[in-house]
């Protein structure tokens, strides 16, 4: 009866622990963004005459609107996929999780930043004007 009870309880401990990370995952993200926000202004500024706009502002916040929400339905997959792969019992998939996360961060991190080398590489090839 009690590994009948655990079984039950397993997917929601799963839930929780991913929702628990979803507050790092999107502070990191969210000082990702910012960082490369602050990159991007700064170099685009270099990039266009005084007084224009390297990126629409309204775009740009629409733009941060549609990835964070997007960034955060992925993330929730984390445990979805979970729920999937361990066929409720997860058990089996609990001591994958930290590596799971470390990976989809880093890599959503990553995605985060590419427009920083994808900006110098273009501000680059103007000149560095």
């Amino acid at each position: 009866m009690i590994a009948f009870a655990r079984s039950l309880r397993c997917p929601w401990d799963a839930i929780v622990w991913w929702e628990m990370w979803r507050i790092p995952f999107n502070l990191s993200l969210l000082v990702a963004g910012l960082t490369t926000i602050v990159v991007i202004e700064f170099i685009g500024g270099r990039m266009v005459k005084p007084g224009e706009d390297f990126v629409e502002p309204l775009g740009m916040i629409l733009g941060v609107i549609i990835y964070a929400v997007g960034a955060n339905v992925c993330y929730s997959m984390g445990w979805v996929t979970e729920l999937v792969w361990s066929q409720g019992d997860t058990s089996r998939t609990e001591p994958l999780r930290p590596k799971v996360f470390r990976r989809g961060l880093i890599f959503s991190v990553v995605l985060t930043l590419l427009p920083i080398p994808i900006v110098v590489f273009v501000w680059a090839l103007s000149g560095f004007k």
